[in-house]
């Protein structure tokens, strides 16, 4: 019986306890709509709104949380009589691409026109032609567009371009790439970009693509008309190319070598790339090495990467593996390349007649290597390298036979003495650019050039 009474006691406590706890309801698990917000916006990263169209079935809740987050609509033929409901639930759209489907470009740019938009972007790829009665419309009633795409077109001439300068004067970035019909009219298209070169002056990139009868005075019209242009691209335009020897970019912006890679792999008879002022991440770098698989590029003699960030030694050994004739290498301000590096270099590329290695971190351990594997060097070009001094540059003078011409500005340890001793042993000498401790006068001048030796 006892036992009984501490039992019922003991439930009792039970349901007490259980009891005072506080009752879970549906608002503690309430969550504000700006973190439903971020969670989807989570969630459709990169995904081209895959997940949103599930997410705005589960409640009504979540169909007003998710119609803010679309921002680009693709407008096909099964849409048409959609799309004023459409634009009324989705407000915040700032891109519309059009289906190669739709008919009437014309009617139905003029229709969006006249919705509330704050539009950015336009994709009209794949017409048979500009819908110019359609982009005059839609100019006038929405003036926001900064990128507007027309690649794949059956049709565009010198008066379309002309129409887009028009109705479009803050474009940032406009793709007129790989027309279908290779018409026949060069110099009406050439014209019409010079005139839009000169309409847009917020042009920062534009694809010119399979346009191959692009040619030097168009490059010059966009480079000096557009002056925040950044990437100009024109690829299979080279096709017509096949025999291009030289190429240069400055101020590149591919950040990776995946733009060198192709270009040699693809324009074999190239012989000369200068691809100065470019930034390279060492992660991108990385991966454009599988993009050219380390295929031997015989007849690339000039290479210029001068100026380049982040470019550094295990980027210099790819470099040597693929070009190992090089005659002419340019790595000035590359101050990461160190003399490990500039051994892998010599190396492989037992041909190097021109070296500029102005400040970057060379000592006189990396200049023995030079003298001593570059007996037919002509030029050497040491300007601000801090770590050299006279005895690695006596090396150079004495082995290298050919040496035309040295640079020696801003050389800080090296002795100005030295200027002296290299015009007398080294005769092939026609030009010398002194260390900053050379004690000049007119004489030595003169009877440097009795020598047959400028020197500065």
């Amino acid at each position: 019986m006892k036992k009984q009474r501490q039992q019922s006691v003991a439930s009792r406590n039970t349901r007490t306890r259980f009891s005072s706890q506080p009752k879970r309801t549906t608002a503690a698990f309430y969550l504000p709509d700006e973190c439903w917000q971020l969670v989807f916006k989570f969630l459709n990263n990169g995904d081209d709104n895959r997940y949103l169209k599930t997410l705005s079935l589960v409640s009504k809740q979540f169909l007003s949380i998710t119609n803010p987050l679309l921002f680009s609509l693709i407008i096909d033929h099964r849409l048409l009589s959609f799309l004023p409901r459409l634009f009324h639930r989705f407000t915040n759209l700032t891109s519309l691409v059009f289906a190669r489907n739709c008919l009437d470009i014309d009617k139905l740019l003029s229709e969006i026109s006249c919705f509330p938009l704050n539009l950015t972007s336009l994709d009209i790829s794949n017409q048979p032609t500009i819908p110019a009665i359609g982009l005059r419309a839609f100019s006038q009633n929405i003036t926001t567009l900064t990128s507007l795409t027309c690649s794949k077109m059956d049709s565009i001439n010198s008066n379309d371009l002309l129409l887009i300068a028009e109705c479009f004067p803050l474009l940032e970035e406009l793709n007129l790439g790989y027309p279908r019909n290779k018409f026949k009219d060069h110099s009406n298209f050439l014209n019409g970009l010079e005139t839009l070169s000169l309409a847009l002056s917020k042009l920062t990139r534009i694809n010119l693509s399979d346009h191959y009868y692009i040619n030097d005075i168009s490059l010059v019209h966009l480079f000096k008309n557009c002056k925040l242009l950044q990437e100009l691209a024109f690829f299979s335009a080279l096709h017509e190319r096949p025999t291009l020897r030289s190429l240069s970019f400055t101020d590149h912006e591919s950040r990776n070598f995946a733009t060198l890679f192709a270009l040699v792999k693809n324009y074999p008879s190239l012989s000369e790339i200068k691809l100065e002022y470019t930034y390279f991440t060492k992660n991108n770098m990385e991966n454009s090495y599988s993009l050219m698989d380390f295929v031997v590029s015989p007849n690339l003699k000039s290479l210029c990467l001068g100026h380049s960030l982040q470019l550094r030694d295990e980027n210099i050994k790819v470099l040597a593996s693929i070009f190992p004739n090089l005659e002419l290498l340019d790595l000035k301000n590359c101050y990461d390349i160190s003399k490990e590096g500039i051994f892998h270099i010599l190396r492989r590329c037992h041909n190097i007649r021109h070296l500029n290695l102005s400040y970057t971190s060379v000592d006189d351990e990396a200049l023995y290597m030079i003298s001593k594997s570059c007996g037919g060097l002509l030029q050497l070009l040491l300007k601000g390298c801090d770590n050299v001094t006279e005895k690695g540059v006596k090396h150079v003078v004495e082995n290298c036979t050919l040496l035309k011409e040295i640079n020696l500005q801003n050389c800080g340890k090296v002795n100005g003495n030295i200027v002296d001793e290299m015009v007398v042993s080294r005769p092939s000498l026609r030009r010398i650019e002194a260390p900053p401790a050379w004690d000049w006068s007119y004489e030595k001048k003169e009877l440097y050039s009795r020598h047959g030796c400028v020197v500065h």
